[in-house]
C-alpha cells in the first residue's frame, strides 16, 4: 500500500480538526515529505487528493490553502448486506479475496503490528447490468483466520465473523462526497471524476479494531434516509 493514504488521512484529521488557520497556507510539500519522510511525489498525491474532494485549495505561487471545516451532521444507517443478497437481481463479485500482511498504513488502521495477517476482501456489487458499489475492506486476520474458506460473493462478512466467535459490538462510520479516481470510475462504468459517495467503517470486536471497509457509492443511484426521533 502506498505512503500517500496515511499523509491524506492525517491532514484531513488536521483539517477537521482545526489544525490549519483558514486564511494560512499549510506546509509546503517539501516540508509534508519531510515530515512523512516520504517523496515530494508521494506528498503531493495526498494534497492533489484533499483538493479534489474539496478540502483544500491551491492558489499559484502562495501554497494550498484549507477551504474550511466540514460540519459533521446527524447519523444515517447502511442497508445490511442480507437484505442487499436475497434480491434476484442483485449479485457481488468477489474481485479479490487474499491474506496479506499489514503494511505500516493498514497497521496503524487496524492497531495492529506491521507484518501481521490482514484478509482484504475486493467486491463489486451489482444490480442488473448496473455496477452500483465498491468495497475494499480489511480485516484483522487473527480474529477469524477461517474467513476465507467462505462464499464471500453470497454471506455477510460481518455475519460470518459473529459465526466465527467475533463479537461486533460498535461501528464508526463517516460519509462524504467525491469525485472517483480512475480504478473506481472503470469498475462502475463511469466517467473519471464522476460525484460518488464514499462510505468509510471501521468495526470494533471489544476494544479491538476488527475491521475497515471503504465503500465507493454510485451518487445517481443511491440516496441515504433515516428516521429518528426529534
Amino acid at each position: 500500500m502506498a505512503k500517500y493514504p496515511l499523509i491524506k488521512t492525517t491532514l484531513k484529521d488536521r483539517l477537521l480538526g482545526g489544525h490549519y488557520a483558514e486564511g494560512l497556507p499549510l506546509p509546503s510539500e517539501p516540508q509534508l515529505a519531510r515530515e512523512f519522510d516520504v517523496s515530494r511525489m508521494t506528498a503531493r498525491r495526498a494534497i492533489d487528493e484533499l483538493e479534489r474532494e474539496g478540502y483544500v485549495y491551491r492558489v499559484q505561487g502562495a501554497g494550498t490553502f484549507p477551504t474550511g471545516k466540514r460540519f459533521r451532521q446527524g447519523m444515517f444507517r447502511v442497508r445490511p448486506f442480507k437484505e442487499w443478497a436475497r434480491h434476484p437481481d442483485h449479485r457481488t463479485t468477489v474481485l479479490r479475496a487474499m491474506q496479506i500482511e499489514a503494511t505500516p498504513e493498514i497497521a496503524i488502521v487496524l492497531q495492529i503490528q506491521p507484518g501481521d495477517p490482514v484478509i482484504f476482501v475486493h467486491r463489486l456489487r451489482t444490480a442488473g447490468d448496473e455496477a452500483l458499489v465498491i468495497e475494499k475492506r480489511y480485516i484483522n486476520g487473527t480474529l477469524v483466520p477461517g474467513l476465507l474458506d467462505h462464499n464471500l460473493s453470497t454471506e455477510s462478512i460481518h455475519e460470518t465473523m459473529i459465526s466465527l466467535g467475533v463479537p461486533l459490538q460498535r461501528v464508526e462510520q463517516n460519509l462524504e462526497a467525491v469525485n472517483l479516481r480512475q480504478e473506481e470510475a472503470d469498475l462502475l462504468r463511469v466517467p473519471l471524476g464522476t460525484a460518488a459517495f464514499l462510505l468509510r467503517r471501521t468495526t470494533y470486536s471489544g476494544q479491538k479494531r476488527a475491521s475497515y471497509v471503504n465503500y465507493w457509492v454510485r451518487g445517481d443511484r443511491y440516496a441515504f434516509q433515516d428516521t429518528f426521533e426529534p
